[in-house]
């Protein structure tokens, strides 16, 4: 493009600015983007570099610039994910499916199931209340009524209890098991 062309594109875009950015808005659908592609639009128009192309419309030139310009802007910002993490997800190895996995879990709960059969009424109903619904000591004490220190005495032996009868359950040995406490 020569350079008289440039000036007259920036020239043109000058005196039309207001009706060109009116109709890239309604392009792209916003006010914003369309001034953003427009402005844009001028930085490319000011680096272009000498050339032999002629152009016999110079608004539906703009117009068009401008709105390729939004378009691949929409296109950048509505990645969902980069190719750095899409390669990475694709060599992750997915463990959740994993058949031994499943097998060893299945296998893990079963023996849980029969220590906590095995465990007195109160002391499994305290652990169960702890681990897994996430409850405090004392809204465990006041639901049992009984002590607090009564809710942790008898929580420590569950627990203890849990470890010396799965030894192979890491999560036993590890003295905790799923769920969140409110500490």
């Amino acid at each position: 493009m020569s350079e008289g062309m440039a000036s007259t594109l920036r020239a043109r875009m000058v005196a039309r600015y207001v009706e060109l950015r009116g109709k890239l808005e309604r392009i792209v659908g916003s006010r914003d983007d369309a001034a953003d592609a427009m402005q844009e639009t001028w930085l490319r128009l000011a680096a272009m570099s000498d050339g032999t192309t002629t152009v016999n419309n110079a608004d539906a030139y703009l117009l068009r610039m401008a709105a390729n310009i939004a378009t691949d802007r929409y296109r950048q910002d509505n990645v969902l994910l980069a190719r750095g993490e899409i390669d990475a997800l694709v060599h992750m190895v997915d463990e959740v499916g994993d058949p031994e996995r499943i097998a060893s879990g299945r296998s893990d709960v079963q023996a849980l199931s029969l220590v906590l059969a095995r465990m007195p009424a109160r002391r499994r109903a305290i652990l169960v209340a702890a681990r897994v619904e996430g409850q405090l000591n004392s809204e465990i004490a006041q639901h049992l009524d009984v002590s607090v220190s009564t809710v942790e005495k008898e929580l420590r032996a569950a627990l203890e209890y849990c470890k010396k009868h799965l030894p192979d359950v890491e999560a036993a040995q590890r003295g905790h098991f799923a769920g969140p406490r409110k500490y």
